[in-house]
């Protein structure tokens, strides 16, 4: 009885088969073909991959209908592959036919109406009697969203992990610059105050001048840092004004007098005419106290600086020029950058983060200005800050 049962379900089933088969129609494969979401294809095993069969996916692939990619149309699969994926794809088909396997990739290529687009392709070799390929058949679709999510996504990442390392650096900076002058004053103050009696006027207004020096170290580096919160939050805009130049220096000179009065240093500012400028003035004022504090911690005592106002073809430029202590080569590209490894004190032992090179760096290109440096080693450096001088 069980013998019987199952030949029963074997006729069963072979039924149900053939009348599956009965069942499809002749315009199924057409219908399949048409409502696939990529190319089908069959090619011929050559150079240039000649079409012998595309499904009608081809017009939406590659912009191009059927008959014009087709074997004598107007262009063959070879010649809108990118060029730069070319030998990878030819590479990966020969590879995979002289193995006998299917082949899986994915690359690019331009559509009729010059769009990039990153397809992904799989297929196999059809091989004759004497086991030659000669045709491929396939399967291509559109990848570019995926491509583009994955991208972004790689991009974000990455953006995560420089933003992890600029904090952690930053918090390193923030400490390092902090201790040096707040130590200062602590063991000043301290010396002072158990000591007083015993000075004279001058040894009190000297010790005096020197905490003076490390709080305004201390409020500079305030300033920097208040400034970079802004703008890696995004809270600094660039409210454009009519700028006089020649005030915005003398400004940021007058103040920086008291401290360069201290260091016995020199400001000495070269201006030819007034030039106006639209910008932002708190921005602009900024970058020129940076470059000043700059100059002012690498300058020798004794030395000077000089700052200088230039009308140029259609710009304006300020420069700060010292005759300090210079940076070498290998440090100049990387001056405006948190990652920078120069840790380098000024010649009066100032503290030294690179943070105020960071600001003006940004907020040269929030309003608009290119800063450029030249500098050598032991003789000192030129910062340039080009400005446009058209108004809107």
């Amino acid at each position: 009885m069980e013998i019987k049962d199952r030949s029963d379900n074997i006729k069963l089933r072979e039924a149900n088969a053939n009348g599956a088969l009965q069942g499809i129609s002749p315009e199924l494969l057409p219908n399949l073909m048409h409502n696939l979401p990529g190319m089908a294809y069959r090619c011929r095993f050559d150079d240039v991959w000649s079409m012998l069969f595309l499904s009608e996916g081809s017009q939406e692939l590659t912009g191009y209908g059927v008959s014009e990619l087709l074997e004598g149309g107007d262009r063959n699969y070879e010649e809108i592959t990118h060029e730069e994926d070319r030998d990878m794809v030819r590479r990966t088909i020969e590879l995979a036919v002289k193995q006998r396997r299917s082949y899986q990739m994915e690359y690019r290529i331009m559509t009729k109406s010059g769009e990039i687009k990153w397809v992904w392709e799989r297929g196999n070799a059809i091989y004759d009697q004497h086991n030659y390929p000669v045709y491929l058949d396939g399967f291509i679709i559109d990848v570019s969203g995926r491509r583009k999510a994955e991208d972004e996504l790689k991009k974000a990442a990455q953006d995560l992990v420089e933003l992890n390392a600029t904090k952690d650096r930053f918090f390193t900076l923030l400490a390092h610059d902090l201790q040096n002058p707040v130590y200062a004053i602590i063991s000043l103050s301290e010396f002072i105050s158990e000591n007083y009696q015993s000075f004279d006027r001058r040894e009190i207004e000297d010790a005096m001048l020197q905490v003076n020096s490390a709080a305004r170290g201390i409020y500079t580096l305030l300033e920097n840092l208040l400034d970079w919160a802004r703008l890696q939050t995004g809270r600094v805009s660039c409210q454009k004004e009519f700028v006089s130049l020649r005030k915005a220096i003398s400004y940021a000179v007058e103040h920086y007098a008291k401290a360069a009065s201290q260091k016995g240093i020199f400001l000495e500012v070269e201006q030819e005419q007034d030039i106006m400028v639209e910008c932002d003035l708190r921005l602009l004022s900024s970058i020129l106290r940076n470059l000043i504090s700059n100059a002012l911690k690498y300058s020798y005592p004794k030395s000077s600086i000089q700052i200088t106002l230039k009308k140029l073809d259609g710009q304006a430029e300020i420069s700060v020029v010292d005759n300090g202590v210079g940076i070498s080569r290998r440090h100049l590209q990387k001056i405006f950058r948190i990652d920078n490894d120069l840790r380098q004190y000024g010649t009066a032992n100032e503290a030294g983060s690179g943070l105020g090179l960071i600001l003006v760096k940004n907020f040269a290109e929030l309003i608009g200005a290119e800063i450029q440096v030249e500098s050598k080693l032991n003789h000192g450096s030129t910062f340039s800050l080009l400005l446009s001088t058209k108004i809107d």
